[in-house]
C-alpha cells in the first residue's frame, strides 16, 4: 500500500503538468489548420480555406487572399514556412495572419489583400 500512494501521487502530479503545459487552443483557425504534433506547416489544401476551392466557389475577386512566409526557430532544426489562404471575409483573413504571426518566429512577408493573385510566392522569391 505504501508504494501505490507515491505512484498515484506521482501520476498525478505528471497528468497535472502535462495539462498546464499546452491549453487546448480557442482559435478555430488554429484547430483546423495547424497540426497538433510535427513541423508547424498549416494545412490549408483540401479545406475551405484553400484558394482553388475559394475561388471557384466565389471568384478569384471576391475573396481575400492570405500571404505569409518565415521561418520556425525549431530546436532540432530551423525550417522556413509559406502558404497562402483564402477566405470570404478581411477578419477572416487578418486573424489567419494573426495566428501565423504568433507561430512563427521571424516573418519575412504577412498580408491580406482583396482578390486573388496566383504566383505571389514565385513572384516574391523569384522561382
Amino acid at each position: 500500500m505504501k508504494t501505490i500512494a507515491p505512484l498515484s501521487c506521482f501520476a498525478a502530479a505528471s497528468l497535472f503538468l502535462v495539462s498546464c503545459s499546452q491549453p487546448p487552443s480557442t482559435n478555430y483557425l488554429e484547430r483546423q489548420l495547424i497540426p497538433r504534433t510535427g513541423p508547424i506547416m498549416p494545412r490549408v489544401k483540401g479545406t475551405q480555406y484553400d484558394c482553388s476551392i475559394a475561388t471557384a466557389e466565389h471568384g478569384a475577386s471576391n475573396i481575400w487572399q492570405a500571404n505569409v512566409g518565415g521561418r520556425v526557430l525549431s530546436d532540432n532544426q530551423p525550417y522556413n514556412v509559406s502558404t497562402e489562404a483564402c477566405f470570404t471575409t478581411q477578419s477572416e483573413c487578418e486573424a489567419f495572419l494573426y495566428l501565423m504571426n504568433g507561430v512563427l518566429d521571424q516573418i519575412i512577408t504577412s498580408r491580406c489583400q482583396l482578390g486573388y493573385e496566383k504566383g505571389f510566392f514565385a513572384k516574391l522569391f523569384g522561382s
